[in-house]
């Protein structure tokens, strides 16, 4: 790897580090003035479960940035991967509001789960890139430069989903 895909590489995983410490920390804050509602015995239990979903899901992710920009199975697993993670939270939310839990318990719960998640994928970006990247043929870490957003928050810009229309 030459000094510019690694000052590329270096530059998107500061900026996706501030995101994803900026994204704990909002979570917190909010967990934070619900906490009174939260239980603790479950509170551990939605944190190592989205511990290990974040963990397991990035691992995933990473290995899916090196193959080719336009992999359609890498794109297409990529935005089910976030709808169905949407869907399976929002599921799980009425379905607690349908058995009679208070709609600030599930919050507090939400916010331990976004947390866990948070903090499983930044760390499993950070130990997947230290432990492959190294290993990675020439055309596997250029394909995972191109395909690592710059964003966490905002991954897609306008230009990029114009180019998956044209193709």
């Amino acid at each position: 790897m030459n000094s510019e895909e690694k000052q590329e590489i270096y530059q998107k995983q500061h900026r996706r580090q501030a995101e994803y410490i900026g994204l704990v920390i909002f979570q917190s804050v909010i967990g934070f003035t619900v906490n009174s509602y939260l239980r603790y015995d479950s509170g551990c239990i939605v944190m190592i479960v989205a511990f290990s979903i974040g963990w397991v899901l990035t691992r995933l992710r990473e290995e899916r940035r090196t193959l080719d920009v336009t992999n359609k199975s890498r794109i297409l697993t990529d935005a089910l991967e976030s709808l169905l993670l949407m869907f399976i939270l929002a599921l799980c939310a009425i379905l607690s509001l349908k058995i009679g839990i208070d709609l600030l318990t599930i919050q507090a719960h939400l916010c331990v789960y976004f947390v866990a998640f948070f903090v499983s994928s930044w760390q499993s970006e950070v130990h997947w890139r230290k432990q492959n990247l190294s290993h990675l043929s020439s055309k596997a870490i250029r394909n995972y430069i191109l395909n690592l957003n710059r964003s966490i928050i905002f991954p897609y810009n306008s230009t990029f989903l114009r180019s998956l229309y044209r193709k």
